[in-house]
């Protein structure tokens, strides 16, 4: 069956000389895996950089429950992306929270109101001016709700960051030691609540980059 879904590129894995394995969230259908012949190749009409992490693709899905991995087909960009992979400080942001996404992502059915907030989140995280060096902080914090436990009331070792929303990232101004505290806090929140989380590759980039930006 050919479905006709937006999705958000979570992860891709070079398979062979020239194809791709990409993990995707999709609108109608939730967290797929699909294989893409030949991507790397001069000659694809879908090349891989259509499925670096975090864009959002339109794309034709051909999905069978019984396949482990799908294949697509006329992918076009939904929503280009200005900023997240040309700005250094964005693209590790963005590459800590697809590796979050990768990480804790389960569902292969749709969820509505989740992929509307991925969506969003991307889209701020790319046109944001202010406030950058605080996304992945207010991310951590909403996203825990649709994992099935919320950190929006807990007693954090920062109080008023429970406030911080994608709308406001500007008004919370954190240094160095204060955003890493609370970073490392989250994350293990959200270890103690998801099996096999383990540590996360981008986060020492993350920190190693986003050390005096506003």
């Amino acid at each position: 069956m050919t479905i006709k879904t937006n999705a958000i590129v979570v992860n891709n894995l070079k398979y062979g000389d020239n194809s791709l394995i990409v993990d995707l969230y999709t609108e109608k259908v939730g967290k797929q895996t699909a294989f893409i012949k030949g991507a790397l190749s001069k000659k694809s009409k879908m090349r891989a950089a259509l499925f670096q992490p975090l864009n959002i693709l339109e794309t034709d899905l051909h999905h069978r429950t019984s396949r482990q991995m799908q294949r697509i087909s006329n992918t076009q960009i939904l929503f280009p992306l200005q900023q997240v992979h040309f700005n250094t400080v964005k693209s590790c942001i963005a590459m800590f929270t697809a590796e979050i996404i990768q990480k804790t992502l389960k569902e292969e059915e749709a969820n509505k109101e989740l992929f509307t907030f991925l969506i969003n989140a991307v889209q701020t995280l790319d046109l944001n001016k202010t406030g950058t060096a605080n996304f992945h902080i207010a991310f951590l914090i909403h996203y825990s709700r649709y994992l099935g436990f919320s950190l929006k009331h807990e007693n954090m070792p920062m109080p008023q960051i429970a406030d911080i929303t994608f709308n406001n990232l500007s008004g919370f101004l954190l240094n160095k030691q204060q955003r890493n505290t609370m970073t490392e806090y989250l994350l293990g929140r959200y270890a103690a609540h998801i099996e096999n989380f383990g540590e996360l590759k981008s986060f020492a980039v993350l920190q190693e980059v986003s050390n005096g930006v506003t």
